[in-house]
């Protein structure tokens, strides 16, 4: 595995830790940073991050039209997540996504095996699909019931 693959990735969440840290925050601040910074490399070019998360991601192999929602989604999720109160249907939403991304991933990487890079940090990114992939859907599901059960 090359390292190199992931400096977008170390970049995206080594920076909203030390922003984090900076404004001494919670994890939930942490999260809606780091969401907020890979929506922004998804919307960099949307084509490109298309074209890598149709290979793997259950909703837009059925819906071509979510690659150009997603982002957005995204993007709404963490800004949603640096509010004290975030509105329980966009973190319901939020909930959602982690599954459905957690679900994709796992079918890609484990059941069918294939051997994708992640659309996580935008289309053009040698990031392998895998764990960090699962991971990063993993934490947003869990922020998300967090925030739903305070």
């Amino acid at each position: 595995m090359n390292i190199k693959s992931f400096t977008p990735l170390i970049a995206v969440f080594g920076t909203s830790f030390l922003i984090t840290i900076s404004l001494l925050k919670s994890f939930q601040i942490y999260m809606g940073i780091s969401i907020c910074l890979l929506a922004m490399l998804k919307l960099m070019d949307v084509e490109a991050f298309g074209t890598s998360y149709k290979k793997y991601d259950l909703i837009s192999s059925k819906f071509d039209g979510w690659i150009y929602i997603y982002p957005f989604c995204e993007l709404l999720i963490g800004i949603s997540f640096l509010n004290s109160y975030p509105p329980s249907l966009i973190i319901f939403i939020a909930l959602i996504l982690g599954i459905s991304g957690m679900i994709s991933v796992f079918k890609a990487v484990y059941l069918d095996k294939l051997k994708l890079n992640c659309a996580c940090i935008g289309g053009y990114a040698k990031t392998p699909l895998g764990i960090i992939s699962f991971i990063e859907n993993l934490l947003m599901a869990i922020m998300s019931v967090i925030i739903l059960i305070n």
